[in-house]
């Protein structure tokens, strides 16, 4: 899966880049920030429920897919969000959250005062389904950012 960390005091999404099956690496250089309609979308599970995420979500209609994300709208307000019964359902982040196979990782070591980057680090030492470089998005910068993901 992936290790997706929300640091709320500094405003910062780092993510892994390791994409995977049940059984082996897909590739270490996965780019997890996805554009969508109104903002940016940093999203795990399996690759064809991510794809069918980002493909409905402006008319927010999906199958019965399991998927969990952060939303980043245009006024960079975050949002924990997932899918339930075939529509998106998302609430404000005010505090520190982490989301895929690491999650419980990444909350813990931010518990103890590390950052998105370092919790993220964390997972990766633990989690067998988190790994690969760890990209780092400070939303109040997602000017340099933001093209980088629209290019993907």
């Amino acid at each position: 899966m992936t290790t997706i960390a929300y640091h709320h005091p500094t405003q910062t999404i780092c993510v892994d880049s390791l994409t995977s099956t049940a059984k082996t690496i897909v590739t270490h250089h996965a780019q997890k920030c996805q554009p969508v309609h109104n903002g940016y979308v940093f999203a795990t599970g399996n690759c064809a429920e991510i794809y069918h995420l980002l493909s409905n979500w402006r008319k927010n209609c999906f199958e019965a897919i399991e998927c969990t994300f952060f939303f980043i709208d245009k006024r960079d307000n975050v949002f924990y969000g997932e899918i339930r019964h075939g529509k998106r359902f998302i609430e404000p982040l005010e505090v520190n959250w982490a989301i895929g196979s690491g999650a419980n990782w990444a909350i813990a070591a931010m518990d103890f005062g590390k950052s998105a980057f370092e919790a993220v680090q964390y997972a990766c030492k633990r989690d067998k389904s988190t790994g690969g470089r760890i990209h780092s998005f400070c939303i109040k910068n997602k000017s340099r950012w933001m093209k980088k993901a629209s290019a993907h």
